[in-house]
């Protein structure tokens, strides 16, 4: 199974151009334009075959490498070593997330998942502290958890863009199913003017927030 040959014959010209413009941070040429559904097949058949991709360069070469790691029967030990193998080399957002969401495993050791990602939670690595908030977000936003996680997440600080982006979904996501848990932090305005301003923001788009919720929260934009 040759996977760089495969993602050439599925190579879309016009889903490049357009995907190239969401993934700012990836050089255009290493972009070979394949859409997700397909990769993920690509990803399923490669554990099938039992195929590595050892030298990874295209984006999509990174994605179906990350995809594969959900696809694949380990313990949980196994995982948390091809996850340390693979997260230090996600340099854009669309890999994270994508990969992060394919980790159903994580459903089955939410504790262990918990103790695991205090490295990458304390991260200096832009891509590296977006995984593990987003995982955070895709797996722990339960009775359970939430409390915590909420707690977790407020006590980021960071410059890095993408990492802001990803606590203030995840702070909308949270407020959706558990608004007085978000509410007391939008209403006491000591998050920072960008993720103040963008978990209103994503928060107003959900179809889920009733109107007069919507204009409520507004009036605490910074």
């Amino acid at each position: 199974m040759d996977i760089r040959k495969i993602l050439f014959e599925n190579q879309d010209l016009e889903y490049k151009s357009f995907h190239k413009n969401i993934v700012p941070t990836v050089d255009e040429q290493r972009i070979i334009g394949v859409r997700v559904p397909i990769m993920r097949k690509i990803a399923r058949d490669a554990v099938k075959c039992n195929i590595q991709i050892a030298s990874p360069y295209y984006y999509e070469e990174f994605m179906i490498k990350g995809l594969m790691i959900g696809y694949a029967k380990r313990d949980i030990n196994e995982y948390f070593e091809l996850l340390d193998e693979f997260v230090p080399l996600i340099d854009n957002w669309a890999v994270c997330d994508s990969v992060c969401s394919n980790c159903k495993f994580i459903k089955k050791y939410k504790d262990e998942t918990i103790e695991y990602l205090a490295k990458y939670l304390h991260s200096s690595n832009e891509y590296e502290l977006r995984f593990a908030i987003i995982v955070l977000m895709d797996y722990f936003i339960d009775d359970d958890y939430s409390d915590r996680i909420v707690e977790i997440i407020s006590g980021i600080r960071s410059d890095f863009y993408y990492v802001n982006m990803a606590i203030a979904w995840a702070f909308s996501f949270i407020y959706i199913k558990y608004p007085e848990k978000i509410m007391p932090l939008i209403k006491s305005k000591q998050l920072t003017r960008f993720i103040q301003n963008k978990t209103i923001s994503k928060i107003c788009d959900s179809y889920r927030v009733t109107k007069e919720d919507k204009q409520y929260l507004k009036q605490f934009r910074l």
